[in-house]
């Protein structure tokens, strides 16, 4: 039986599976397939590159520095996005953390990114590359509207994948998965709203109709995976690991004081729960 990994976007909130997926590698548990959204699949990669620790070190070190996210950023105009673009996706895995694209290659390069197609408003899925240095999958897939510009891939424009499936769990099993661990950033039973921003998104891109539709009806999108796979849990099919609580970690929070501690709670809640996981990875190909 062949497993995977889903990982929920959520920007900052993201760093509590930061904490679980250290613990999976620190306990020689490693699925060599992992598809996520947004800030889920960029986080995720580091697994795939069996680096642990990288994530705690890149929130330790830089969240909180502005060149990594910030309202400075939005107004350069080799940038114009909150984050950071060339610091965060360049500077970082380049130099200061420097990420193992060798290992990853040779894990297969087995990670995939939702993006949002903001012409047709449909999500795509695209494999991140070991060559892509740039990783221009993750910077599409992390394209939340007003905080980034859109993000060009062979001549089409691409947003957040969050936006269109935020827990990429079907993808996953329609690749030819039997079964999938999914980590999400929510709490078990939270209920998206509907977008605050919704509306103003059809102002801000007019030319892409499909785009503010999809942002309309985000909430009734999510609300339905997590009912999906809620009912893939009870047949066996999926592993959901979850906060228990809900922090209140903003997902453009940049506070390593805060963070920090949410990673750790992912980190002591896989090994409460790291028989549980053993069981369901039992028997299936994890390689």
């Amino acid at each position: 039986m062949k497993i995977g990994l889903v990982l929920e976007g959520g920007a900052s909130r993201t760093i509590f599976t930061c904490g679980i997926l250290d613990a999976l590698l620190e306990n020689n548990i490693f699925i060599n397939y992992v598809a996520g959204a947004s800030a889920g699949i960029s986080y995720g990669v580091s697994y795939l590159s069996k680096q642990i620790g990288r994530n705690h070190q890149i929130t330790e070190k830089y969240m909180n520095d502005r060149r990594y996210m910030g309202m400075s950023n939005l107004f350069r105009k080799d940038n114009r996005s909150y984050y950071g673009l060339e610091f965060v996706f360049g500077e970082i895995p380049s130099k200061l953390i420097p990420y193992d694209f060798e290992e990853y290659r040779r894990s297969g390069e087995n990670g995939f990114g939702a993006v949002t197609n903001i012409e047709t408003g449909k999500t795509e899925y695209m494999r991140v590359k070991a060559d892509d240095k740039k990783w221009t999958v993750l910077r599409a897939s992390c394209a939340l509207p007003f905080l980034f510009r859109p993000i060009k891939i062979n001549g089409m424009y691409y947003m957040d994948g969050g936006i269109t499936d935020s827990i990429p769990f079907k993808y996953a099993l329609d690749s030819g998965l039997d079964k999938v661990i999914v980590i999400l950033t929510r709490p078990r039973g939270y209920v998206k709203t509907p977008e605050k921003l919704a509306g103003l998104v059809k102002a801000a891109y007019p030319k892409y109709p499909k785009l503010a539709e999809a942002m309309k009806n985000r909430h009734i999108m999510y609300n339905r995976e997590t009912e999906e796979l809620s009912a893939l849990e009870k047949e066996g099919k999926a592993l959901v690991l979850a906060p228990e609580k809900d922090y209140g970690i903003h997902r453009t929070e940049n506070d390593p004081k805060i963070l920090l501690p949410f990673e750790k709670e992912g980190y002591n809640y896989a090994i409460r729960n790291l028989d549980k996981i053993r069981d369901f990875v039992k028997n299936s190909d994890m390689d």
